[in-house]
């Protein structure tokens, strides 16, 4: 089985336990430890109303991009929320009453996030907080001088989104990039770290594996080795789940040379990533914030009207919204009960993961269909 077979047929959210653990062992105290305890006894015994809080946090720091990807809802102009910038000062008063339970913090969602000046700042100022950083960039804007405020900001893993091994396929998705900036940046990137001697960041090539890039696979395995990459992951190709034209999206990018892909109900080849074992990890462990402070269930979805909460920066009881309505909702999904006051939400009609086996509300805001966004999840993980 070569890599890349290795990496498609993982679920996304073990495909990094060995790093999660060492962000827990190096960012961890007793305090942390507990509350990762607590949080996972919680998920196991299928909770409604937590005592813990979120170990995790995703924080989009500017859900704007350079790139026009088709299958992104940025790149497809149809994010279905405000895009901003997030300031410094908001990253604080978002990051501030969770910093005590965090073990890391994302630095991307939906944007590309190298395009927020601020976001070396908020990088800087997690890691002198004892909270660890990730980042994930199409690396094509960066100037000498950002690489190294990468390097002096302590930043700790950077993924590097380069699907395919030449300009004529990278360019196919990543609408509007450049593959050799790509490669010289990132391999400057490297150059330089290791010129002084930093551990970090850790570098991962983060490769989707598409129709038109799959006879690349082993030419990237031994390209990651010149370029000295700390690891190269390759990843299933997703699309928004919103997408109604799912067998026609799925014929055009789809690779065919793997196995680990399977028939879904609606007639379409998926990647197997639906209906993982529940309850949810997202609702135990992680909170995702956007640029306009609405909260959303998940890294997968984009909708501001899917939001279950709106953070107010100057008064944030993060153990309320936690615990509220929504949340409390969504995870009723996955343990028999039903929370009450119950509310409709986006959750309800999501196949990622496995629901408790009662007859399941469905959403009037959500249509379910197979395999919501694979790929936000897999970035995340």
């Amino acid at each position: 089985m070569n890599l890349a077979q290795k990496y498609l047929r993982k679920i996304p959210q073990y495909t990094r336990s060995h790093r999660h653990f060492l962000s827990v062992m190096r960012h961890g105290n007793p305090r942390k430890w507990m509350n990762l305890a607590l949080a996972e006894a919680e998920r196991k015994l299928r909770r409604v109303e937590l005592k813990s809080l979120p170990y995790l946090l995703i924080v989009d720091a500017c859900n704007y991009c350079n790139l026009r990807c088709p299958l992104c809802p940025t790149g497809l102009n149809d994010l279905g929320r405000p895009q901003a910038m997030l300031s410094f000062e908001h990253f604080q008063k978002f990051f501030d009453p969770l910093m005590p339970q965090l073990f890391e913090v994302y630095m991307h969602n939906w944007g590309e996030s190298l395009l927020n000046k601020q976001v070396f700042k908020m990088i800087r100022y997690a890691q002198d907080h004892n909270v660890g950083t990730n980042l994930s960039s199409n690396l094509v804007r960066v100037s000498s001088s950002e690489i190294d405020n990468m390097l002096d900001s302590g930043l700790e893993y950077l993924v590097v989104s380069l699907d395919g091994t030449s300009q004529e396929t990278y360019i196919q998705y990543r609408i509007g990039g450049d593959y050799q900036r790509v490669v010289d940046n990132m391999c400057e990137l490297i150059r330089r770290r290791n010129a002084r001697k930093l551990k970090h960041p850790v570098v991962e090539w983060q490769f989707i594996v598409m129709k038109q890039n799959q006879h690349q696979v082993a030419e990237a395995e031994e390209l990651s080795r010149k370029f000295g990459v700390d690891l190269l992951r390759f990843i299933p190709v997703g699309m928004p789940h919103e997408f109604t034209n799912r067998k026609e999206v799925a014929a055009k990018w789809y690779p065919t040379q793997f196995e680990g892909r399977v028939a879904s109900n609606h007639e379409e080849q998926q990647f197997g990533q639906a209906a993982k074992p529940g309850p949810c990890f997202y609702l135990y462990r992680s909170m995702v914030v956007n640029p306009d402070g609405g909260v959303s269930p998940c890294c997968v979805v984009n909708r501001k009207k899917y939001d279950f909460a709106v953070l107010n920066p100057d008064a944030m009881d993060v153990r309320a919204l936690w615990n509220n309505d929504k949340y409390r909702s969504a995870r009723a999904l996955f343990s028999g009960k039903i929370a009450s006051p119950g509310e409709a939400t986006v959750c309800d009609g999501c196949d990622i993961f496995e629901k408790h086996a009662r007859e399941e509300a469905k959403s009037v805001l959500y249509t379910p269909t197979p395999a919501a966004t694979t790929k936000s999840m897999a970035e995340k993980s």
